[in-house]
């Protein structure tokens, strides 16, 4: 008796690339998506840290202590709020 051969297909040695292109790319995408969310966090914070930066200067400066230290708060963090408006709004 002879024997047949397997039939003919991918060896389980080969690696498929079709599996191996979709795991790169969904690896691509959790990592843009990770960089996206960072990047909202960190235009939120450097916004308010600019603004009572400035405030605490202006108050060193003319010596209105709370004044625009309040003032440049409350402004960094409308444009803090403003800018992840921006953002997300970009990641849809």
């Amino acid at each position: 008796m002879t024997e047949t051969p397997d039939a003919p297909g991918p060896s389980r040695s080969e690696p498929d690339s079709h599996a191996g292109k979709n795991a790169g790319a969904a690896r691509f995408e959790v990592m843009r998506t990770v960089g996206q969310v960072g990047s909202v966090g960190l235009s939120f914070v450097l916004a308010i840290a600019v603004a009572v930066a400035i405030g605490l200067w202006l108050d060193r400066v003319t010596g209105w202590s709370p004044l625009f230290f309040i003032v440049f708060f409350l402004m960094g963090c409308a444009a803090g709020v403003v800018n992840v408006y921006r953002i997300t709004r970009l990641l849809k």
